[in-house]
Formats: C-alpha cells, sequence, structure tokens
C-alpha cells in the first residue's frame, strides 16, 4: 500500500510541476505592468508604466513617454543601459514624478526574477526596485472598452464625431457597438500577446450618416485583423501583422 501510494505522488509531481511551468509567462514578448507593491519614491496614482522585453531592447510607456533600453541578461543577471531613446513629452502631475524615478531605477537593475505571473527586477544585492505583473489572456481584456482609434485601410483615424465605437470582452466572446449596430464573435487568445477576433455577427440596420455607415465596415474589418494585443491598466491596443495599429481603447468608467 505504501509503494502503491509514493507511485501515485511520484505519478502526480511532474503534472503539478508542468502546469506552473506552463502558466509563467515568458520574459520576452509578454507585456509587464507596472505594481506599487515597491515604493518608488512617488506613488503611481493611476500613472500606467510597462515594460515589453524584445531580444535585445525593452520597451514600454515610462508616465507619459515611451523609452527604449538596450539590455543583456545572464541567468538571473540583468543590465539595462538607458540609450537615451525616449520620446520628449513635457509631464504634468503625478506622471511627472514617476517617470524619473522610474527610469532611475531600471538603471539600477542588476537581477531578474519571474514567480508566477509577478516579473521582479532587482539590484546585484538583491534589493527589490519594481515588480511588475504579467498582463496576459482573458483576464487582462475582460470588461467594457471605448474605441479611440481604428484602422481605416490607409491611416489610423479618431472614430467619426458624434459617433461610439465600443468592445466588451467575456471569458470566450467580444461583443459591442460598431457605430450604429451591435456586433457579437469569439475570440482566442494565446501565448504572452496572440489573439484572434472573429467571424462577427451583426444587425443590419443602415446608417443614417454615410461615414458612419463606412467606419462600422471599417472597425469590422479592423478587429479582425488584429494578431496581437497589449492592456496596460485602463489602455488596449490591438496590433496588425508588423506591430502595426489595428484599434486602440480605454476602459470604459
Amino acid at each position: 500500500m505504501i509503494v502503491a501510494v509514493a507511485g501515485l505522488l511520484l505519478a502526480a509531481a511532474p503534472a503539478t510541476s508542468s502546469a506552473a511551468a506552463s502558466a509563467r509567462p515568458p520574459l520576452r514578448g509578454t507585456n509587464w505592468v507596472l505594481t506599487d507593491r515597491v515604493s518608488l519614491g512617488t506613488p503611481l496614482d493611476g500613472v500606467a508604466v510597462n515594460a515589453v522585453f524584445a531580444a535585445k531592447r525593452v520597451s514600454g510607456t515610462s508616465g507619459c513617454n515611451g523609452y527604449s533600453s538596450s539590455y543583456t541578461t545572464n541567468g538571473s543577471r540583468m543590465t539595462i543601459t538607458n540609450d537615451g531613446v525616449s520620446t520628449l513629452m513635457a509631464c504634468e502631475g503625478a506622471a511627472g514624478k514617476v517617470e524619473p524615478k522610474y527610469l532611475a531605477a531600471l538603471a539600477r537593475v542588476g537581477r531578474w526574477r519571474i514567480t508566477g505571473t509577478t516579473l521582479t527586477l532587482s539590484t546585484r544585492t538583491g534589493r527589490r526596485l519594481l515588480v511588475y505583473r504579467a498582463s496576459v489572456g482573458a483576464q487582462a481584456l475582460r470588461g467594457s472598452w471605448e474605441v479611440t482609434a481604428l484602422y481605416t485601410g490607409d491611416a489610423i483615424s479618431s472614430p467619426v464625431a458624434g459617433s461610439t465605437l465600443t468592445l466588451a470582452f467575456t471569458a470566450t466572446e467580444v461583443s459591442g457597438d460598431s457605430g450604429c449596430n451591435p456586433y457579437s464573435g469569439p475570440f482566442e487568445t494565446s501565448g504572452a500577446d496572440a489573439i484572434t477576433l472573429g467571424p462577427f455577427a451583426s444587425t443590419l440596420r443602415a446608417c443614417a450618416d454615410p461615414a458612419v455607415d463606412t467606419q462600422e465596415q471599417q472597425y469590422l474589418a479592423a478587429l479582425e485583423l488584429a494578431k496581437t494585443y497589449q492592456v496596460t491598466d485602463n489602455q488596449l491596443t490591438l496590433f496588425r501583422d508588423g506591430g502595426t495599429i489595428a484599434v486602440t481603447a480605454q476602459r470604459a468608467s
């Protein structure tokens, strides 16, 4: 009996380990959103900060500007070099206080560690500097969003004045208002940021404004072009092939 029980426990152990490993997102390609679990010396106060690691660079939003810095890893060691690649908007309010503190912390990073869906960047001596959460999967998308821009076939444009475009995600379905008709359809996510939307079903009421009618077709087409996504606090971006924008939206209040 003891041997049998031990055998069962040994058989179960790899499955548990495998499940834990599959739940841990990779460093590269994941949208890591800064949390307030370690103080920067000033409160985040709703300021969105994120980091996305590619092969050689880490980029994201540092408060109100975009940044891009080179980095290297060697095991658990990490070095981030401020190459001075950043947009140059003047930051006001909380964002103006968060941004310099965040960029200074990045320059001090010496170690990295992923535990579950949490990325921790620390000094070489192990003092925590920055703690992020992975913004991946249907849970990050869930809720209602209002579109701020869409791909119209040859440009990225704001919605037609007076019109509202929305999308709302449940566990497996996305629905919303495409201008003057409701629509709905399935969606799937995979890996760190891959997404497939549609096909969509919609009512066929004619829009009173021809511009809104055209926009409706462009919007649904843009959604179906989405290949990857990024959620950073209250901002959602759906990207086409090559990382170009399909749709941007903000979380509905």
